[in-house]
């Protein structure tokens, strides 16, 4: 009985001696004809003039923490590499996050204008070491307004909460702790902001965006400093799709000093 012998059918090296052989590869060949990464040789990263956020698609997120055009300049090339993987269905090419095993590290040159990129895994499962691969994009920065942004310039407001009552010794403690709660829910959701203050002899104005947030500090009032809530809505006409679209008055009235 005759033994065949299993070589790479491109270096013709025994797969005695390099090890197993992947789709008739041997492992050196294997990796030498299946890049690990796919990336763009030029990016276009777009961020907002105003508050830094970045847009990925159709949609903007905040930068986070840190130098955050280095942030929106990771995110950006992160969102368009492509890990490579073959499985018995064949090759694939997955999305970083779609593709825990491999480590992908992204160091963008802000100076320079480049992204450099390393990677370091493996393409199909029968591979004895992972393989290493390096990158660099070029990029780009693009300056626009971002459409929370656009909102706030234009003073955009889905709802006015007043507060009135015995504002004598509480006011600024008030107004502190409704901007505190606005800025917190403005980093869950970027919509939810203060558009701006009326000061007025009576007691502020607050005009807030969206709906959701003015009922947020309206309950704060309530909870925290005993105010009592009203709500009213007006009509002020329709949306594009033919929904009633309406503009929302929350008072709250605080009770006199000393009772809360």
């Amino acid at each position: 009985m005759v033994l065949m012998r299993q070589f790479c059918y491109k270096c013709g090296a025994l797969e005695a001696q390099k090890g197993q052989l992947i789709q008739g590869l041997c492992q050196r060949c294997f990796a030498e004809e299946n890049r690990l990464i796919r990336a763009p040789a030029k990016l276009e990263v777009t961020i907002c003039r105003r508050c830094v956020a970045y847009m990925l698609g159709k949609r903007w997120y905040q930068a986070g923490e840190g130098d955050a055009v280095a942030n929106a300049v990771r995110a950006t090339a992160l969102s368009a590499i492509r890990v490579a993987h073959l499985s018995p269905a064949g090759m694939k090419l997955l999305h970083p996050q779609e593709a825990p095993e491999a480590e992908l590290s992204i160091e963008p040159k802000i100076k320079e204008g480049v992204i450099e990129v390393r990677a370091k895994g493996k393409i199909h499962e029968l591979q004895a070491e992972p393989q290493v691969e390096e990158a660099r994009i070029k990029f780009e920065v693009k300056q626009i307004t971002c459409d929370v942004c656009s909102l706030k310039s234009a003073h955009h407001y889905e709802a006015i909460l007043q507060v009135r009552g015995d504002l004598t010794k509480k006011r600024s403690e008030i107004k502190a702790a409704l901007e505190r709660l606005a800025d917190h829910e403005s980093k869950r959701k970027r919509a939810a902001f203060i558009s701006h203050v009326e000061e007025r002899k009576e007691g502020p104005d607050f005009y807030v965006n969206p709906l959701s947030l003015a009922r947020q500090m309206a309950s704060l009032l309530r909870s925290e400093f005993g105010a009592k809530i009203e709500e009213s809505a007006k009509l002020i006409g329709q949306t594009r799709d033919g929904r009633q679209k309406f503009k929302f008055s929350i008072l709250a009235r605080l009770p006199s000093e000393g009772s809360y």
